[in-house]
């Protein structure tokens, strides 16, 4: 069975902050152990590893899937920096113009930490529907084989 734990072993932030080190800033590493353990979550659930019952499990899908909605709007409003800012025609301007534009677009960008926080969530969310549908299939099965029985 596969078991949730603190992703963040000792960078300096809360289980809420887990993907901050002590300095505030995105942590690259924090953020793929948040994710491997995401992709653990899901590979449990398949695998039967561990299940939730339906009444359980709606209550935190519901707050993933509010939270994915969150992360739709913060993504559109980082469709201002789609294009570098008009900094002039200048060589001076046009450096820090695309500096600008992959700072905002790069691999540490707020872009990619919210593109990556939206994979996290769509695979926690994922899993507990999986679980909680394979425990509802389970219990049925199990309803089904005793009718009858003690009639």
């Amino acid at each position: 069975m596969t078991e949730l734990r603190d992703v963040n072993q000792g960078a300096g932030a809360t289980v809420g902050g887990a993907m901050f080190g002590s300095g505030g800033s995105m942590s690259a590493e924090a953020m793929k152990n948040v994710s491997r353990s995401a992709n653990e979550l899901v590979a449990s659930a398949k695998s039967g590893g561990f299940r939730v019952t339906k009444e359980a499990a709606d209550p935190i899908i519901r707050t993933l899937e509010e939270f994915l909605n969150d992360i739709d709007g913060i993504e559109q409003e980082l469709t201002a920096f789609d294009q570098a800012p008009p900094l002039g025609d200048h060589d001076y301007g046009k450096r820090v113009a695309q500096h600008m534009w992959d700072a905002a677009n790069g691999d540490r960008s707020a872009r990619s930490a919210v593109q990556q926080l939206r994979e996290v969530l769509e695979k926690s969310r994922d899993a507990l529907l999986f679980a909680s549908n394979q425990y509802q299939a389970q219990e049925d099965e199990a309803s089904s084989s005793f009718k009858g029985v003690g009639s």
